[in-house]
């Protein structure tokens, strides 16, 4: 049995990316920043608007995942991979 071969392009994903630029390369050129937003540091005030950019990033590309139909594509690659697993099984 095969699995299906070619996967759709999914250049979304690419939107995954922002939160690490976001925390890990943007991160040294805020921590010179001397404004105190509420009375917080800002690189603090920096890691908690990440937090909430990260879960904003990921809720849409799971949107756009669901609308892509990866769910249907994901349920049919576990049912090939079992399927293939329990004939290696039996053998």
């Amino acid at each position: 049995m095969q699995i299906a071969a070619v996967p759709a392009r999914r250049t979304y994903r690419w939107l995954l990316a922002i939160p690490f630029v976001w925390q890990a390369a943007l991160a040294p050129a805020i921590n010179d920043v001397a404004w105190t937003p509420f009375g917080l540091p800002f690189p603090m005030v920096w890691q908690m608007v990440g937090v909430v950019l990260s879960s904003v990033v990921i809720a849409l590309v799971f949107r756009l995942d669901r609308a892509q139909g990866i769910e249907d594509e994901e349920a049919a690659f576990i049912a090939a991979t079992s399927a293939v697993q329990a004939t290696e099984g039996t053998q």
